[in-house]
């Protein structure tokens, strides 16, 4: 390995594996070797948790290796925000450029979450003023911001978007709830339950010409969808690195802009508070630092993918779910073809969805026939959500979409 790159060697089995960018079929169970995932599983929710391809896992332990050969010496060489430069802020700076942001506006921190809670806690928030979210937005981020709202006497206003829906009702209506007294808007850039690409580029100048500060809940983004955060220019930007980046769990970004970044500080305070963003971020006490080094290794191995043909791999699986699944009566939860790695699909109830039903299809597909899948209830509809992934192939959709048209699902009948 040289430096926190993955290297060709790392890198050599997908060249045996996938020799030709062309071969699409050549994805699937041909390179589920590349991950440490059980041979019986069908892996369909890879935006829920990630998959660690081996290769970046190598890199992982070579960096836990070092750390315990000699820990003050790493932590003084690797971390600590007291030289220029150090390998973590390098590693920043990798993950920035592929957003499309300098370096010296990324953060580490361990999950978008954690992201959203510091800057939810760095915005003055009056009694008179209110923050925006949505009805498609993560249950965690929205709890977060109830939390900071009781704290602040601020006013929850949320965004009732239908389902299904088009990127024009989704514009449409944040814009005509982002009245004068919010102060915050918290928008999804990729939604977890509904998988939607809301049309975020029409969004963030909306806005920021109406004087409301934006925090985009990337979680999903990066590594799915492109991304330009200086064509963007939100005031915060969040993301996951360990699911569609393939970097090591526990490895996020946090980006802030120039006025942003001034207010933007950790919830854990550390001898080095004082530094500012992102710097104050890097070391809020001792950790394991591996998984926040390793994470180029994870975009190094997305690009070998991307370079083999991964994105028509991906389009193609999902949609032959797509066709699968409307003959049993199931319609993607987009009007327009607005999901990217991962969608979602309106299971046909014959009563109003419970959250019992979306836990009952999850368990009931994993505990008879190891299929993986997300589902959800959303304004009383049953959700089943598929992600599309280098290591999914047909066969993996087949018997997902066979077993649902055999066996059906909670509140069909």
């Amino acid at each position: 390995m040289t430096g926190d790159r993955v290297t060709a060697v790392d890198l050599g089995e997908i060249d045996t594996l996938l020799p030709l960018a062309e071969d699409r079929t050549g994805f699937g169970r041909r390179v589920r070797c590349l991950w440490s995932l059980a041979p019986d599983l069908v892996p369909l929710n890879h935006g829920s948790f990630g998959a660690l391809p081996r290769c970046v896992e190598a890199v992982q332990r070579r960096y836990q290796r070092k750390l315990e050969s000699n820990p003050d010496r790493f932590f003084e060489d690797h971390v600590l925000p007291l030289a220029d430069e150090t390998p973590l802020r390098r590693a920043a700076a990798r993950l920035g450029a592929f957003a499309g942001a300098p370096g010296a506006a990324i953060a580490f921190v361990e999950n978008a979450t954690v992201g959203i809670e510091a800057v939810l806690d760095s915005v003055a928030l009056q009694p008179s003023q209110e923050v925006l979210v949505t009805s498609h937005g993560y249950n965690a981020v929205r709890l977060a911001v109830e939390r900071r709202c009781r704290a602040t006497g601020a006013k929850l206003r949320v965004v009732d978007l239908p389902i299904p829906c088009s990127e024009e009702e989704i514009l449409g209506r944040i814009g005509e709830e982002a009245r004068e007294a919010v102060r915050l808007a918290v928008i999804d850039h990729v939604t977890s339950p509904t998988a939607l690409v809301f049309p975020i580029v029409a969004i963030a100048p909306l806005l920021r010409e109406r004087g409301i500060a934006l925090l985009i809940d990337g979680a999903h983004a990066l590594g799915q969808v492109p991304l330009s955060l200086a064509r963007l220019r939100p005031d915060w930007y969040v993301s996951n690195a360990h699911k569609w980046l393939y970097a090591p769990r526990g490895t996020a970004i946090l980006h802030a802009s120039g006025e942003a970044a001034a207010l933007t500080e950790p919830r854990v305070t550390s001898h080095f508070a004082g530094v500012g963003f992102p710097r104050a971020f890097d070391y809020v006490g001792t950790r394991d630092y591996s998984a926040w080094l390793a994470a180029p290794a994870g975009m190094e191995f997305r690009r070998a993918l991307a370079e083999r043909g991964l994105a028509a791999h991906v389009e193609m699986l999902l949609a032959d779910c797509t066709k699968r699944l409307a003959a049993i009566g199931a319609v993607p939860v987009a009007r327009s073809p607005s999901s990217a790695w991962m969608r979602s699909f309106i299971l046909p109830q014959c009563r109003p969805a419970t959250a019992g039903d979306a836990a009952a299809l999850r368990t009931g597909l994993w505990q008879r026939h190891r299929i993986q899948v997300a589902a959800s209830m959303v304004s009383e509809k049953l959700l089943l959500r598929v992600s599309g992934q280098a290591y999914v192939d047909l066969q993996d959709i087949e018997q997902l979409c066979g077993t649902l048209s055999r066996e059906g699902w909670p509140g069909r009948s």
